[in-house]
């Protein structure tokens, strides 16, 4: 399963700066931050911060009078999922960067995550955004609570991030990995064991995408799930992408609970040529190379394995219960 060639991932676009932040109080929590916001008003930044509540209050004490002209956000809104975390902030920093304005952005992407699973995946968003905004005009300060987040997680912030903020002030980070190569190495790590599937379908070619829909959708429609028809369609993206370009043919399992479903589509064929394949936005003006990212975007946590001897992607679609983690 391929899409697309190669992506340039250096770190090209100068005008990008993404850096980390990790911190265990309110005390180095503003030591990394306030400079930051500071620094941007002074030179008239727009200034963005989408953080817990907890460190909004300490933000806005900290601030004083400036935090009148600091623009906060509903994190809880912002970061529910990454791959849609990042066509807003991409979306954003365009809208920002035609006024010829740098945009300033105190994030806290990370904090929702409470599986491995996501954990991993906002470790990849934080990886990407190097790919995807290496052209934009913003700088962006990413924190993290190290009494919170995932251990893996706080351990992926040297690789994922260009710069750290450390004691107040701000150093490259020796452990920094291109986004091509942090990628191809999450895609080669194995997923975890499952239990046999509910049920299963073997398929061979693409005319077979209609009963693949209908069988999808009658046992999505049976537990209750929501969101059906985006899923669906996820699916089948999948699937046509596993036929189109993963040898001709594959297998969909599905494991199904209360109002919840996952779908795993693999391939025997010679696995993705672009480790970024479905992270990065599309070109607006191409006609293909838009199925990963679009499942991504309509699946609540895709995961994927890719190797020379083929591919697997899971799409989940996890209950309303659960939308604080993923919307």
């Amino acid at each position: 399963m391929g899409e697309g060639g190669a992506v340039d991932t250096s770190q090209g676009g100068e005008l990008l700066a993404h850096e980390g932040l990790l911190y265990g109080s309110e005390a180095e929590f503003l030591a990394g931050t306030v400079p930051f916001i500071r620094d941007g008003l002074e030179r008239g930044d727009p200034i963005r911060i989408a953080t817990t509540d907890r460190n909004t209050g300490w933000l806005r004490a900290a601030l004083g009078g400036d935090a009148r002209r600091v623009a906060f956000w509903d994190s809880s809104q912002w970061y529910r999922h990454p791959v849609r975390a990042l066509a807003a902030l991409h979306d954003t920093v365009q809208e920002v960067g035609v006024a010829g304005q740098r945009l300033r952005i105190v994030r806290e992407p990370s904090w929702t995550a409470s599986t491995a699973q996501e954990s991993k995946e906002w470790a990849r968003h934080e990886s990407v955004v190097n790919a995807a905004l290496a052209w934009a005009n913003a700088a962006l300060l990413c924190a993290y609570d190290t009494s919170v987040v995932d251990p893996a997680a706080v351990a992926s912030v040297a690789r994922t991030h260009p710069e750290l903020v450390v004691n107040g002030g701000t150093r490259p980070s020796p452990a920094y990995t291109d986004p091509a190569v942090f990628n191809a190495e999450c895609n080669r790590s194995p997923l975890p064991e499952l239990p046999p599937p509910t049920l299963w379908l073997r398929f061979r070619q693409l005319d077979q995408l209609v009963t693949l829909r209908a069988f999808v959708t009658s046992h999505a429609t049976q537990i209750g799930a929501h969101h059906v028809e985006q899923f669906v369609q996820a699916v089948d993206e999948v699937v046509t992408n596993a036929v189109e370009h993963g040898g001709g043919s594959g297998v969909l399992q599905i494991w199904t609970g209360p109002q919840t479903m996952m779908c795993e589509v693999s391939d025997t064929g010679a696995g993705l040529l672009d480790p970024l394949a479905g992270h990065l936005p599309p070109d607006p003006f191409a006609a293909r190379g838009r199925g990963l990212w679009l499942a991504r975007q309509f699946s609540d946590l895709v995961e994927l394995h890719s190797d020379p001897a083929g591919t697997t992607v899971r799409l989940h679609l996890i209950p309303p219960c659960d939308e604080h983690r993923a919307a």
